[in-house]
């Protein structure tokens, strides 16, 4: 009689891996190890999902894909067997790789300082913390909405729209963005926009297509370390800026200046400081560019949320010969998720970014570039940009409030547009502040982690996007009580 093997199975809800894969996972783990012998019975589907409280359903699909991948294999009116020959098992599959052991070469030079890079990757702090800087309000996008808008884009699906899609992006979509632009103060034509899987992603495309290794950029500091990693990728050398009240110092008078190609740039809302840039400061970062015959990558991020004020036009409205290359996200706009952003490039070099972008993405996904044309041509993206217009500046308010209320020794700086505040400390570190918030279940971020060199500041970034009022004043105490655990120790 054949004996049914019991598997090593532990599944946990709050993990970010679905049911599905964790039961795929475990079983794959489990006889690529040798912990379950070859040609083993495994449990009927029924049972297991029973003895793991799972539906049938989702251990049925963990099984298909085992099933596609070679591990396992049903006999007919005897049950489900490990296979005899595996796909992957190898004689040194217990040994613990390591860098003496490893036989291929390791990552480049470029490669490692990359991976040394900062960068945060939130997908195991689910669902957004408090004053988590970057996200936007998920809890309030219209899903089902979205989600109408998706149906009857698949519906419409003929096998033309199956084969790749143009490089430059779905035409209808860069129609309305190029009217979209309208609200921001200037104009395009649709032709010089370039639909990206996100501003990260477009940012880095125009460092790699406009510097050559080693060419010189400003970037602004403290500022964005995307835009930092972008260039390192791109193998340029960064040259930071300071950042006063105006924005970005232009010093047109350097023996450097002519020799930077590029100068990367958050005139709208300052990342992280959060000011916009003075008019003169706009003119003369207009003026050194055109001098130098260099370019400038204005990065509109947040810039449509604004408080007590009405925004100064975007730079590239202000652009007189075509120096000014503007990269807009969906990000902070919709939900970052969605992985859409554009570049407005000049026209004539627009050209030239749709067919080098030949050599590495082809083209974002079209599926959500469709329901995206649609959700902004039908009206529905105006419409929500003017009820979280509303919702940020009650966040906003609460969160001013809330610092009050607690008696947080925090001095919030103006808000003028954006989704985040920045809230200097005084006689108590920050980034011990960061640590204690953390443990809190809070989630702030020091000033500090967005210097390269310059000046530290001693402060915090408090976003606000994400969370509801009441979330905010519950989570500024714990915020307070975190910044007094920082000052005893």
């Amino acid at each position: 009689m054949v004996k049914t093997v019991t598997l090593p199975i532990r599944i946990e809800p709050s993990r970010v891996q679905t049911l599905q894969e964790q039961i795929y996972l475990c079983i794959r783990r489990s006889i690529v190890e040798g912990l379950i012998p070859a040609d083993s019975r495994l449990p009927s589907t029924r049972a297991l999902a029973i003895d793991l409280g799972v539906s049938r359903t989702t251990v049925l699909l963990a099984f298909e894909q085992l099933k596609a991948e070679g591990y396992i294999v049903p006999r007919p009116g005897s049950g489900i067997y490990i296979a005899k020959e595996l796909p992957d098992r190898r004689p040194d599959l217990r040994v613990v790789a390591t860098a003496s052991t490893m036989k291929h070469p390791l990552l480049s030079a470029r490669g490692r300082s990359l991976a040394r890079s900062r960068a945060v990757d939130r997908r195991s702090l689910l669902p957004p913390r408090p004053f988590r800087v970057g996200t936007p309000a998920v809890d309030m996008f219209p899903v089902r909405l979205w989600s109408q808008i998706a149906r009857q884009c698949v519906r419409s699906l003929s096998p033309a729209r199956l084969d790749y899609s143009r490089l430059a992006g779905l035409r209808r979509l860069r129609e309305a963005i190029a009217e979209q632009m309208r609200s921001r103060g200037t104009s395009c034509d649709p032709e010089q926009v370039l639909v990206v899987a996100g501003a990260q992603r477009g940012i880095d495309l125009v460092f790699h297509l406009l510097l050559d290794a080693g060419d010189a950029a400003w970037i602004e500091d403290p500022g964005y370390p995307g835009a930092h990693n972008a260039l390192l990728s791109a193998g340029a050398r960064a040259v930071c800026r300071p950042v006063d009240s105006e924005g970005m110092v232009i010093d047109r008078t350097s023996p450097d200046s002519s020799r930077v190609r590029l100068a990367y740039v958050t005139p709208s809302h300052q990342f992280p400081l959060g000011m916009p840039m003075s008019l003169e400061r706009r003119h003369a970062l207009l003026a050194w560019a055109s001098e130098s015959l260099a370019w400038i990558l204005e990065d509109d991020y947040d810039c449509v949320f604004h408080y007590d004020t009405r925004p100064l036009p975007c730079l590239h409205a202000l652009d007189p010969d075509g120096r000014v290359i503007y990269a807009g996200s969906f990000s902070k706009t919709l939900f970052p998720a969605l992985r859409l952003g554009f570049l407005i490039v000049p026209s004539d070099i627009a050209e030239g970014f749709v067919t080098a972008r030949g050599a590495s993405d082809l083209h974002p996904p079209l599926l959500e570039q469709l329901i995206l044309s649609e959700f902004i041509t039908r009206g529905h993206y105006q419409r929500h940009i003017r009820r979280m217009q509303q919702e940020y500046a009650e966040r906003l308010h609460a969160l001013r409030t809330s610092i009050e209320r607690t008696g947080a020794p925090l001095r919030l700086r103006p808000v003028l547009s954006g989704l985040h505040a920045v809230a200097d400390l005084e006689g108590v570190d920050a980034e011990r502040v960061c640590t204690e918030a953390a443990a809190r279940k809070v989630e702030v971020m020091p000033l500090s982690a967005y210097s390269y060199g310059g000046a530290n500041q001693n402060g915090l970034l408090l976003g606000f996007g994400a969370c509801r009022p009441a979330a905010i004043r519950a989570s500024m105490w714990q915020l307070a009580a975190a910044i007094e655990a920082a000052r005893r120790k």
